[in-house]
């Protein structure tokens, strides 16, 4: 099979230095505010607050009120009645202030 004019080809490809594609230079957008990433939530906004927030446990809604006291990417922590609940934020419908 090595004399086959495909598998001549792949060496020869093989071999070639490779080409480099030249790395493109940001550049400040023109007229305003830079473009930054997307936000994938506002938990921080949250931390050290009351708040009330709807919570889905299979078909039924229950809601908690308590103290936000910290966040990560997927949990709220939260201070209700004295205690620790940690609420994966998949399962919260709704998160509003407590007044």
């Amino acid at each position: 099979m090595s004399g086959h004019p495909y598998w001549s080809q792949a060496k020869q490809y093989q071999q070639q230095p490779s080409k480099q594609q030249p790395v493109r230079q940001q550049t400040p957008q023109q007229g305003g505010r830079q473009r930054r990433g997307v936000r994938d939530d506002f938990s921080d906004e949250w931390v050290g607050k009351e708040v009330e927030s709807e919570v889905a446990r299979g078909t039924n809604v229950v809601i908690l009120r308590g103290k936000v006291v910290d966040v990560s990417k997927y949990w709220l922590k939260l201070l209700v009645d004295g205690g620790v609940v940690y609420v994966n934020k998949a399962v919260v419908i709704s998160i509003k202030p407590r007044q």
